[in-house]
This record gives C-alpha cells, structure tokens and sequence, in this order.
C-alpha cells in the first residue's frame, strides 16, 4: 500500500506544473544586457528600437516607472514595462515580452483605458506566463 502512495506522490509530483512569478528587468539587468527574451521599442509608434536608440535607453535609465499588460488585439498577453532617467522623465521607450498574465494577489494592478497597469514598484508588479497557467 506504502508503494502504490509513493507511485501517485510521485504521479502527481511531476504533472504539476511550478508557477513562478515574475517581474520586469531591473534597471541592473538592462544595463548588464540580461534581458532573456525582452525587446526594447518606441512607446509612440510601437516600433523595434534602433541600436543606437537602444544603447541610450540602457544608458539613460535609472528607475522602473511601470508595467503595463496588454489584454486585447495583435499583442494580447504583452507586458510592457515602463523606465525613468535621473531627472524622472519617462524615456520614450518599454521593454516587451509577450504570453504572460498579470499576478495579482495583492490588487496592485488596476485598470487604465483599456490596460491593466501596475506602478507599485518592479518587485511588487509580477506577471506568469500564460503556458504555466494553462498546464495548472
């Protein structure tokens, strides 16, 4: 009986599927280029940041601003996470990775025109991806 329990402990051990949390890159990161996977763009036209306008970005930030998490259209489940320079004066551009939904266990996240936005610091704005969320 003690063996056929350990076979379901087991069973079930390895088809759940860990959920992690996770939250936009540090200001470290970016200057470090530890991106795994975010794209930097342009917040007014959407568009792939240039190197140039890149290296500036990673050289001007200072401090998270926002994450911002894109519910509908072309680019549902989008985080786009928001950054500051010294003077506190948004850059105009976000970082964006894409299949993730936002973790709000704690209602820091509130909806903005359509958006679901979270200013309550990088550590406190989490999100999951989407595949862990349907394999649960």
């Amino acid at each position: 009986m003690k063996m056929i329990a350990y076979i379901f402990f087991l069973f079930g051990l390895l088809n759940t599927s860990l959920s992690f949390a996770t939250s936009c890159p540090s200001v470290a990161e970016i200057k470090k280029s530890q991106l795994q996977g975010w794209q930097a763009y342009d917040s007014d036209d959407g568009i792939r940041l240039s190197t140039a306008r890149e290296k500036a970005f990673k050289k001007n930030i200072q401090a998270f601003a926002l994450a911002e998490w894109v519910s509908g259209g072309k680019q549902h489940g989008t985080i786009h996470c928001y950054y500051r320079d010294q003077t506190g004066s948004a850059l105009e551009a976000y970082l964006a990775k894409q299949n993730f939904i936002p973790t709000d266990t704690k209602h820091y996240w509130y909806k903005v025109s359509g958006f679901m936005q979270c200013a309550a610091g990088e550590k406190n704005c989490l999100f999951e991806s989407k595949t862990q969320l349907a394999t649960k």
